[in-house]
């Protein structure tokens, strides 16, 4: 706190380039920058002039979670959190708002499952679009709100904007989310929600009516490493529908406990690209409703 008040740093940062804030807890982060009436140090008075005249601002996991105007703090499990809630002041704080006010950013999102707590933190703040980062991947974002997906895996992009809750059930609930997954290569125009599929997948338009598998889809642990994209993958390809993704906790639990379903169904929207070089799939617009839902434990029993 006391150097994010030296004139001469703060010089040092405005006549920079660009700035790269590293991983680690983005409290600490937002904590040595601002001050505890909310205004601005001098550091971050100069990160923001450095920004406005052209520079770069990158961030790596903590570094990436301030880049919106709202950011985790201290959060619960992501089932725990989906099962209470989230509770604004402790478990989100204010992020240092470079990408905008409009957009939510999470990361660690596609190994960690942490689409599923982005859902519920940008119902409570009032987000209607959300991008969530993969691990050894990043979002380039330019002037003009594009972003670009580069490196190894990709991007989803929440869309609440026809979002809808059923304010008579008690627990979380949320039906009509659009989501979308972002492949490396792929860019978004935030401003105008327009998309363009990398090169490689620029003739690779699935078409609907020639699916490559069939049968059902379902995954018993969406919230698991990559679960979400490959649950979203088979279903763009095959002849289903829908496919559902159920979320919970210890099967071997003597008690009913509370999970949640997860519905992926395609809409006339949905629209899914190949990549002619690789294994890679871009998927745009598949709707997702989550609901609670009653486990009865054990889940299973030995034979």
């Amino acid at each position: 706190r006391k150097a994010a008040e030296d004139a001469a740093l703060a010089d040092k940062i405005r006549k920079s380039d660009g700035v790269y804030f590293v991983g680690g807890d983005q409290g600490r982060i937002t904590k040595a920058l601002v001050r505890e009436d909310g205004t601005h140090t001098a550091a971050l008075d100069a990160v923001w002039d450095l920004y406005r005249r052209g520079g770069v601002i990158a961030g790596s996991s903590a570094g990436a979670a301030i880049m919106s105007s709202t950011m985790f703090s201290n959060p619960k499990a992501i089932l725990a959190m989906l099962q209470t809630g989230i509770a604004d002041g402790k478990e989100l704080a204010p992020g240092l708002g470079f990408i905008g006010d409009d957009i939510f950013v999470d990361q660690h999102l596609l190994v960690r499952g942490r689409f599923a707590r982005m859902i519920p933190a940008m119902m409570a703040k009032g987000y209607q679009i959300g991008l969530g980062i993969d691990e050894d991947s990043a979002m380039v974002v330019t002037a003009k709100r594009e972003v670009e997906i580069i490196g190894y895996k990709g991007a989803m992009l929440i869309d609440l904007t026809r979002a809808e809750t059923d304010k008579e059930n008690p627990n979380f609930n949320v039906s009509n989310v659009s989501i979308s997954y972002l492949d490396r290569g792929d860019k978004f125009n935030i401003a105008t929600r327009m998309f363009i599929p990398s090169t490689d997948k620029a003739g690779g338009r699935l078409d609907p009516l020639h699916p490559s598998s069939r049968g059902a889809v379902f995954s018993n642990d969406v919230l698991g490493n990559s679960a979400v994209v490959d649950l979203m993958e088979r279903l763009i390809d095959s002849d289903q529908q829908e496919a559902v993704g159920i979320a919970s906790g210890n099967p071997r639990i003597d008690k009913t406990d509370m999970g949640f379903e997860f519905r992926f169904t395609k809409t006339p929207e949905s629209v899914g690209y190949v990549s002619a070089v690789a294994d890679a799939y871009s998927i745009l617009n598949i709707r997702l409703d989550i609901r609670p839902i009653e486990l009865y434990r054990p889940l299973y029993k030995y034979r």
